[in-house]
């Protein structure tokens, strides 16, 4: 979409189903309302939608057989990320969310608990995490000083969970040799690129592209009605959905 709004969203699905593609996929809660808009509307196009929830469609909104909705269990990978930084020696560790929605919350949730479960493996009673939500998904030169505050006074790794927010934790890491836990997708080759070889520890990765090859392939062998109307929530039962 040409902008971040509901109606350049919409309007990039109806050119698309103008064109005459009949599946399309959308990445990310902000789809919410245009898919509200249009999935109802091209009852014969396939719309499947990750990190879309219930809450993200709306009060009342009725999930057609049309839409395929997909959702993880981030507080999983999360927890894995926590328990392995604890367990890699690190003992002041930082959380900076982007917007509190569901997903971000659920990793700084599981962020914690596994780095508590880590430190009580381990007989830690001197592990520290500092915790905060940027209320956006980019970075800015405030919430890089209050990063640059955190690493000042021994912040060793902080997980930046939430878009481009990253920018800001990997810019006051690089000051002083600090280092970074990366979010949704393997990020070691975009953070290391940008801001020095090392700095990024691990990435708490969902399987994005799992889901959509799940939902494609129920398209290909005509399936489609097992996942019709549903809003899978997906984790490390279902398969290949959350890890490191």
């Amino acid at each position: 979409p040409a902008g971040d709004n509901t109606a350049d969203r919409v309007g990039m699905i109806e050119s698309a189903i103008d064109q005459g593609y009949n599946v399309i996929v959308m990445p990310g809660y902000a789809f919410g309302e245009a898919i509200t808009e249009t999935a109802p509307k091209f009852s014969d196009v396939k719309f499947i939608a990750l990190d879309v929830s219930a809450g993200d469609l709306g009060e009342g909104f009725e999930v057609p057989a049309n839409l395929y909705c997909a959702v993880y269990q981030e507080e999983l990978c999360g927890y894995m990320a926590g328990y392995a930084a604890v367990k890699l020696g690190y003992k002041s560790l930082g959380f900076l969310g982007g917007m509190a929605v569901p997903a971000v919350v659920r990793y700084g949730y599981g962020f914690v608990q596994g780095a508590n479960a880590a430190a009580a493996d381990m007989g830690l009673t001197d592990v520290t995490i500092n915790y905060i939500y940027g209320g956006q998904f980019f970075g800015d030169a405030d919430i890089t000083s209050v990063m640059d505050t955190w690493y000042a006074k021994g912040t060793e790794v902080v997980f930046a969970c939430g878009g481009g927010i990253y920018t800001s934790a990997a810019e006051a890491a690089a000051k002083v040799g600090g280092k970074v836990i990366g979010v949704d997708v393997d990020q070691k080759g975009i953070i290391d690129g940008d801001y020095g070889d090392g700095m990024t520890v691990t990435s708490a990765m969902k399987g994005l592209g799992a889901a959509v090859k799940n939902g494609l392939d129920t398209v290909n062998a005509g399936d489609w009605s097992t996942i019709a109307g549903t809003n899978g929530n997906f984790g490390l039962e279902e398969g290949d959905y959350v890890g490191l």
